[in-house]
């Protein structure tokens, strides 16, 4: 991968939806060479999906954040199973250490996170913290030099 691909990639990122002709401008390619260059990305894995980043708060999910979950390792399948099942749960992350899961969730009121909190409590300790604003949840990738 050169610089021009990485300059897809940050272009991809920010706007999924952008055309090729406006990238193949923005890097000086043609629309064809810029098609080429995301279907070997895409190839390699390095481009996994498109997809789009939905403001849940405008969907009646008035209360976002995150849990840190400490799940009993004989449950953790159990878990997994759970969380794909839970439409408030909108990531999840395992992770190394006594806290082992990492979930972000998005849910109308307190009265559906505490639900959420105590089915939660079967598969281990938590901790939560609700998230005021989002300063970015995505960076540029870092041109090669």
């Amino acid at each position: 991968m050169d610089r021009t691909d990485y300059q897809i990639l940050n272009l991809l990122q920010r706007d999924s939806r952008t055309t090729l002709k406006s990238i193949g401008d923005q890097v000086g390619l043609t629309a064809p060479a810029v098609s080429e260059r995301i279907r070997r990305m895409e190839e390699k894995g390095v481009i996994k999906r498109f997809s789009v980043n939905i403001d849940r708060t405008l969907l009646d999910c008035n209360l976002t954040g995150f849990i840190l979950v400490a799940v009993f390792p004989e449950k953790y399948s159990l878990f997994c199973k759970f969380c794909e099942d839970t439409s408030s749960i909108t990531a999840h992350h395992h992770l190394v250490g006594k806290l082992n899961a990492l979930l972000r969730f998005a849910v109308k009121d307190t009265h559906e996170l505490d639900q959420l909190l105590a089915a939660i409590k079967y598969y281990g300790d938590s901790q939560t913290s609700v998230e005021l604003t989002s300063c970015f949840d995505q960076k540029d990738v870092p041109l090669p030099k």
